[in-house]
């Protein structure tokens, strides 16, 4: 790939553009997306009037929204045609939804009436639903039809579908009666029905349901696409693992981000402004600073047992870091384990029960690593009791709340990331430190 993007770098600057052509041309997508990162913007239209029709609305799928309105407003006409109509229909959504209306009106003319109906289709669908995901290019059967007819019918469809490895079968209404792979085709007589080697256990989603479903049941079943029925069971589209990746990957970011307080955003780091930035992540680090207040407020309550027993404090920072690590660590494995569908609001029992169990252990084996370095930094059995045993309090209190709070926050329909690192931190130091002083207060004095 260097000497490729060393070559393509030459060719653009000594203007030898026979040869960049020959070099564009036997690459893959990704390979193309790669050289366009690494070359200046203004020659990304260059390259783009040099890929063949098909490649060029590939690459031009991969890329983020931005970048596209911004070679949609630098193309001829002629070459915004051909990639709108070259577009997968779930490609051309995605990139419809985000485009001004009007550019959209404009980009509609391009397509047949067929394509314009399609793509209004699938613009009406919720946001994040399976049915903006979806596309309509799928090889569709009939049971009454032979094996022989069905391979010939895929042979020359294959071209327009977006896979033709699992074929599905509908009535004369589009109901969805069952599906079978290219395989079980391949591998059977010719003189055979469809309806005899079909699958009616149908794995399959709504056009409704959010597209994390549709990621979920692809992992779990380890297909390579899912049907997608209306709420009559016709059969309108499908979802593909291609497009999965996509939403899984957008949606593992959108956690990260939320997970470290910054407001999700699609745009990538680099091509994102300094104030953009700045406004991704002023809210939640102002908001925290203000519950931080909190804690100063609680410490003053303390003042006096703080004043006279100065070898509290240097016990603080250890109490709030352990107990932040302890209830951001429970939080990360629930939010993990609710979006990947491993737990959900029906598993709270459950996860309180082990949650007592674990926390109670972890409180425990600190507590006593405590208990020793106290003694270590002066030797006062009491005062060393003491703060191993709040400090254990406060781990299995950390514990449970880090826990508990992804539960909550899903259960009132709030993003449970939202609900971890920074957020927990924040809330244990405020809790964690009353806790402390306060069982500190209730054995030594």
């Amino acid at each position: 790939m260097g000497k490729n993007l060393a070559d393509i770098k030459s060719f653009i600057d000594e203007k030898r553009f026979f040869d960049l052509k020959s070099v564009l041309e036997n690459l893959e997508p990704a390979d193309v997306e790669e050289i366009l990162n690494d070359i200046p913007r203004e020659d990304w239209i260059i390259v783009f009037r040099l890929l063949p029709k098909e490649l060029a609305a590939d690459v031009f799928a991969e890329l983020e929204s931005d970048e596209q309105v911004e070679l949609l407003s630098q193309f001829r006409e002629f070459r915004v045609r051909d990639i709108i109509r070259e577009l997968d229909p779930d490609d051309r959504t995605e990139l419809f939804e985000e485009l001004p209306a009007d550019i959209t009106t404009q980009l509609l003319v391009y397509l047949t009436p067929s394509e314009r109906m399609e793509a209004r289709e699938l613009l009406g669908y919720p946001d994040d639903s399976v049915g903006r995901e979806m596309t309509p290019e799928f090889v569709e059967l009939r049971e009454s039809w032979t094996v022989g007819q069905s391979v010939e019918h895929i042979r020359k469809t294959a071209p327009d579908k977006e896979t033709i490895y699992t074929a599905y079968v509908v009535d004369n209404r589009k109901k969805l009666l069952g599906v079978t792979s290219l395989k079980d085709l391949l591998l059977t007589s010719d003189e055979k029905k469809v309806a005899e080697i079909m699958n009616t256990n149908v794995i399959k989603v709504s056009t409704t349901d959010d597209r994390e479903e549709a990621a979920r049941k692809l992992a779990k079943y380890d297909f390579l696409a899912l049907p997608v029925v209306d709420m009559g069971n016709c059969l309108v589209g499908i979802i593909t693992v291609d497009d999965v990746l996509d939403v899984l990957e957008e949606e593992v970011t959108e956690d990260i981000e939320r997970m470290a307080a910054v407001e999700p955003t699609d745009k990538p780091y680099l091509t994102s402004s300094v104030w953009q930035l700045v406004r991704r992540r002023i809210f939640w680090l102002a908001l925290l600073l203000i519950l931080e207040g909190f804690t100063t407020s609680v410490m003053g309550h303390f003042e006096e047992l703080i004043a006279g027993m100065v070898l509290l404090t240097f016990f603080v920072p250890t109490l709030v870091g352990v107990g932040g690590n302890t209830g951001s660590q429970i939080a990360a494995m629930v939010i993990r384990g609710m979006s990947i569908g491993e737990l959900t609001n029906k598993d709270l029992w459950r996860i309180i029960g082990k949650e007592i169990l674990v926390g109670a252990i972890l409180a425990v084996v600190l507590g006593i690593l405590l208990f020793g370095r106290a003694l270590l930094l002066k030797p006062q059995y009491d005062t060393a009791v003491a703060v191993s045993i709040a400090l254990a309090v406060v781990v299995w209190y950390s514990n449970m709340i880090g826990a508990l709070l992804p539960m909550a926050a899903k259960k009132i329909g709030i993003d449970p990331a939202a609900m971890a690192g920074p957020v927990v931190t924040t809330m244990v130091d405020i809790t964690g430190i009353a806790i402390y002083f306060g069982i500190i207060k209730l054995i030594l004095l």
